[in-house]
């Protein structure tokens, strides 16, 4: 499963972030001009820039085989009274205090074309998937650069299929241990955590309906429960107008409650990507 510090996410909530940003300037521009921005006081908030991403990635946790997507992406900055875009995704700050503070989370998964999945040939493709949903983010220590958080994320799976519009798919819960280190010009993160999802997620990516059985894929209806241990890092450089990332990530899956799937066959995931992002506007420039 892909997150928005992830080079692949990175493009879904570029997208998103638009969406958002005109949402919320069309919603402004119907207020008190006096309380809310105006459309040109929200241009001239925004940064704006394009990126090009590459990243190699298993079809699903669990699965042995990959693909590599290369894409260019749209990229947004937006820095607002509670609301904030960046190559993190969006955050809104709900709740604040110096130790705390509630979030919103946004992560997700591209979609899987079962013609091309040995495993799943035959069965209903596996669509884009958008997870949203809270997170309450605790400092646990600060020293110089190096910040040591945990982050608490409770995500609703929505999957965007292009027949059925937008359908509710469950939850997931991802707990993880976040250290980051700050300079001047490079951020580094490192991400230790959990992955879980209800009973729905996980019958969505490995349970088989009696009516896609076969000899060589029986039955099988899946349970709630761990998905894999997680762990990432994410990279930063930026020089000039430029932002250079690389990303990877590991599961281990070898305590998944899923693993007696026919949809499960490989007991590790690992994902790494590249990008970068040039910025052609920037926030007050006008």
């Amino acid at each position: 499963m892909l997150t928005l510090r992830s080079i692949a996410a990175l493009g879904m909530s570029g997208l998103l972030s638009l969406l958002v940003a005109v949402d919320a300037a069309s919603d402004q521009a119907s207020s008190d001009s006096r309380e809310y921005p105006s459309f040109k006081q929200l241009w001239s908030d925004l940064t704006l820039g394009v990126g090009l991403l590459a990243v190699d990635y298993p079809h699903y946790p669990g699965s042995p085989q990959s693909d590599t997507l290369v894409a260019p992406l749209p990229y947004l900055e937006y820095e607002g009274d509670w609301l904030s875009i960046d190559r993190d995704g969006i955050q809104a700050s709900l709740f604040k205090t110096d130790r705390a503070k509630l979030d919103i989370s946004i992560s997700g998964s591209l979609p899987v074309n079962n013609d091309d999945d040995r495993l799943r040939e035959g069965m209903d493709d596996l669509e884009l998937i958008l997870e949203v949903g809270p997170e309450l983010e605790f400092i646990l220590a600060q020293w110089g650069a190096h910040n040591l958080e945990l982050h608490l994320p409770l995500r609703a799976a929505l999957e965007l299929d292009p027949s059925n519009g937008i359908e509710p798919v469950g939850w997931v819960f991802d707990p993880r241990l976040h250290y980051e280190w700050r300079a001047q010009s490079t951020e580094f993160e490192i991400d230790l955590g959990a992955y879980s999802a209800d009973q729905e997620y996980n019958q969505l990516l490995y349970g088989v309906s009696p009516a896609f059985a076969t000899l060589e894929r029986p039955a099988y209806r899946a349970q709630s429960g761990l998905v894999g241990y997680r762990f990432s890092t994410t990279l930063q450089y930026d020089v000039g107008a430029w932002s250079l990332l690389a990303y990877a990530r590991y599961m281990d899956l070898g305590a998944s409650k899923n693993k007696l799937s026919p949809l499960f066959v490989d007991d590790t995931y690992t994902l790494v990507g590249i990008g970068a992002i040039w910025r052609f506007k920037y926030a007050h420039s006008d």
